[in-house]
């Protein structure tokens, strides 16, 4: 094995530790779905997906673009870049409605890191809570469909 191939396995493979993060996350936040009282435990949970998900998104930048800077907005920037395919480079990361979902989820979790628990809606709270096993498992699928073809 070359050393480029001995490098992208090693990506891959903490790709797919990642991916088992937010497994781990779903099956959580299944303990909490119903509990109206949970509102700080769903609230951090769907901070963590977004956490992950950024963690994939940096090291697919840094290691297979290249470079990774955190400029004024990095967070949009880098969330909308993952859906750009780079010529010689990489071909794009996940799809545009993906990335609009995703993107919701980057709103709340700046949102979860700017107030206290006890100030969650429950509307919003409890929307993302209900999309987030659809979106978690397109998340999976488009990384995993990724790490195929890099």
């Amino acid at each position: 094995m070359n050393q480029e191939n001995s490098y992208l396995n090693e990506i891959k493979e903490l790709i797919i530790a990642e991916l088992s993060n937010v497994d781990r996350l779903k099956d959580e936040l299944k303990l909490y779905v119903n509990d109206e009282k949970a509102r700080r435990a769903k609230g951090s949970i769907l901070h963590d997906f977004y956490n992950s998900c950024e963690r994939i998104f940096k090291l697919i930048t840094k290691e297979v673009n290249g470079d990774f800077e955190a400029e004024e907005h990095w967070h949009k920037q880098l969330l909308y870049r993952m859906t750009l395919e780079l010529k010689d480079t990489r071909p794009a990361v996940i799809s545009k409605d993906l990335a609009a979902s995703l993107d919701e989820f980057l709103t709340f979790r700046h949102l979860f890191r700017n107030i206290y628990g006890f100030e969650l809606m429950g509307d919003r709270l409890d929307r993302l809570v209900e999309t987030f096993f659809v979106v978690s498992e397109q998340f999976k699928k488009e990384i995993e469909s990724f790490t195929n073809l890099i």
